[in-house]
């Protein structure tokens, strides 16, 4: 009664997933061991296994060993890989950045410098800021926008004309052309990276305590400081 190990199917999994191989590699051959040795003791007398069959499910089975093994090996790249990456990414740190992203950070004093990207000039444009509540605290035109990059001063005062407690704001920009056609504009985050958060295994950059996504990155330059 020949062994088969033809159900046994191995599919390597993606590089970073957690896998306990160890503790599978020791099964596979605890279990292989088992029924190897059920075998010969209940194989038939009169038409014993060839040794063809026997050397068959050895291979069959050092080949998935194999594989778990080199699976292994793949993870402990990907972990040198993603601690490189990690490392490169604190580079960011010191550096101008302009990202995509609609948050600022306001200290409590002085005016607020509101960046942009205008996709055409936007000669009627409307700014709102919002609280960390959701709530409008104010709202009103603002000087025409150019075409492509810009900043503007805000005054940083709400509907009533009060100052801004310090605090984290959200802002949105709405612009139209002279023929009152929308013009798309994206709010923009700008500043000196002066953080980053590496939880869940993705560095996040931040700027004044407001984070985003290297992928929000619209460039990157050198600080006043350098």
């Amino acid at each position: 009664m020949p062994m088969s190990l033809d159900g046994v199917n191995f599919v390597p999994e993606s590089v970073g997933v957690e896998m306990e191989t160890t503790d599978r590699t020791t099964l596979g051959k605890d279990a292989f061991l088992t029924l190897l040795v059920a075998q010969m003791q209940n194989q038939d007398p009169l038409e014993p296994q060839s040794n063809e069959e026997f050397i068959a499910q050895l291979s069959q089975f050092s080949q998935v060993e194999q594989l778990m093994e080199m699976n292994s090996g793949f993870e402990s790249v990907f972990m040198a890989l993603n601690s490189m990456n990690n490392s490169s990414m604190t580079q960011l740190l010191g550096k101008e950045v302009a990202a995509f992203g609609n948050s600022f950070h306001y200290d409590g004093s002085g005016e607020v410098e509101i960046h942009y990207a205008s996709s055409a000039p936007s000669s009627a444009t409307k700014l709102i800021v919002k609280d960390q509540d959701g709530s409008i605290v104010w709202t009103g035109a603002v000087d025409p926008l150019e075409e492509g990059e810009g900043s503007f001063t805000w005054e940083a005062r709400d509907i009533d004309g009060n100052p801004l407690e310090e605090g984290i704001y959200t802002f949105s920009l709405e612009g139209s052309s002279t023929d009152g056609a929308e013009v798309h504009v994206d709010e923009l985050i700008y500043g000196t990276v002066d953080g980053m958060s590496f939880l869940e295994g993705i560095p996040k950059p931040s700027i004044s305590g407001i984070e985003f996504d290297l992928s929000m990155v619209l460039r990157v330059g050198m600080s006043d400081e350098e």
